[in-house]
């Protein structure tokens, strides 16, 4: 099963959200390049910083809520700024929940993006993003769904003119082709001037755990482990191809079975 392309954003609604709040700066600069694609934007994120919340949620609240379709009847946990903006008190994927079920029930939106992230979203630390935990929901939800995020590696200077620059056209391209119903799309985009980005690389997720002098690897332990890491992928390593100043943008399944581990277990089982 695919999404439809999306080729005439005019009539297409798109849901924004984010684990920085509605208040960062990045969702703001997010919701402004995507209102020039023509598109019918909202906003659902939460009232402040959920960084770190992967796909969590608050089930007492939603418990709560179920069977009720206004956000106005919980004035505690959403609230309505405007027509087109809440704030949710709760995590990420709480937000994508309540906007689903209530806020945009009698239209759902054509496509969600999650960002833009204050700090990147790569290799290792995809399993505790909420900007991550965000697109899975939407996916889950039956939406196309991106992920946003902007390196910055605590760094003085951030250019975030760098989304403004490029991100538009990426999301026109991405969303021009038909997409698996399993995948969501993450987006990076390296902390250097405009003029030193070097080029679009569709990678891999890759991972920092097995790289020599890692603060993971300082972490594991190494007496249970043999062999070198050898990943299984003709595409480069995300964490080094945005170092290396270049964007960039990977399909991430939420199908997380690993068919040739599998394939053993069948055989040991069988």
């Amino acid at each position: 099963m695919h999404f439809k392309p999306i080729k005439d954003f005019s009539s297409a609604r798109i849901l924004i959200s984010n684990d920085d709040g509605i208040e960062a700066r990045g969702i703001k600069l997010l919701e402004n390049i995507l209102k020039r694609l023509g598109a019918d934007v909202w906003v659902v994120a939460p009232n402040k910083e959920k960084s770190g919340a992967s796909h969590a949620i608050t089930s007492d609240t939603l418990r709560s809520m179920a069977g009720h379709s206004s956000a106005e009847s919980f004035p505690n946990v959403v609230h309505k700024i405007d027509e087109r903006h809440f704030a949710v008190e709760g995590t990420p994927t709480d937000c994508i929940r309540i906007a689903m079920a209530m806020i945009m029930k009698d239209k759902k939106p054509d496509l969600l993006v999650s960002g833009i992230n204050n700090g990147r979203n790569i290799a290792d630390d995809i399993t505790y993003s909420g900007t991550i935990g965000v697109a899975i929901e939407g996916l889950l939800h039956g939406v196309r769904s991106l992920a946003v995020s902007q390196l910055t590696d605590g760094a003085e200077v951030v250019h975030w003119n760098l989304a403004d620059i490029y991100l538009e056209d990426i999301v026109k391209k991405v969303c021009a082709q038909p997409c698996h119903a399993d995948c969501l799309i993450n987006i990076n985009f390296p902390n250097v001037p405009a003029e030193e980005v070097k080029k679009i690389v569709v990678c891999r997720h890759g991972t920092r755990r097995f790289d020599e002098g890692s603060v993971e690897k300082k972490r594991m332990c190494m007496d249970n482990l043999e062999g070198v890491y050898q990943p299984d992928s003709i595409f480069p390593d995300d964490d080094k191809e945005i170092h290396s100043k270049n964007i960039t943008i990977s399909a991430l399944s939420i199908n997380l079975t690993n068919e040739k581990e599998n394939l053993k277990l069948a055989q040991i089982f069988a």
